[in-house]
């Protein structure tokens, strides 16, 4: 699978996390089960591929508030992206000439 394409759609998959109506900030959240579930979340989206679905926000991010959680979503993709980068860079050291 096209490692674009996959990424594409994980970013579309977590963006509509963000973008879904937080539950009641009454409760306090746990910040590190809200990230962890994200991340989880970002990484089924990457395997689904093409086949990728908007999820609502993770339930572990009830109490959460929505910059924290776009915070969250910014730090997961930049990881995503690095390795990517990363394990690219990799792939074309090792090509023979």
């Amino acid at each position: 699978m096209n490692t674009r394409t996959a990424a594409c759609a994980a970013l579309l998959a977590l963006t509509a996390a963000l973008t879904a109506c937080s539950s009641s900030n009454d409760a306090e959240g746990d910040p590190a089960a809200c990230k962890a579930a994200m991340t989880k979340q970002f990484a089924d989206a990457v395997k689904a591929g093409n086949e990728a679905t908007p999820d609502d926000r993770p339930d572990a991010c009830n109490g959460i508030d929505d910059k924290t959680v776009q915070k969250y979503a910014t730090e997961i993709m930049q990881k995503q992206i690095e390795d990517a980068t990363k394990d690219g860079l990799k792939d074309l050291e090792t090509m023979q000439p």
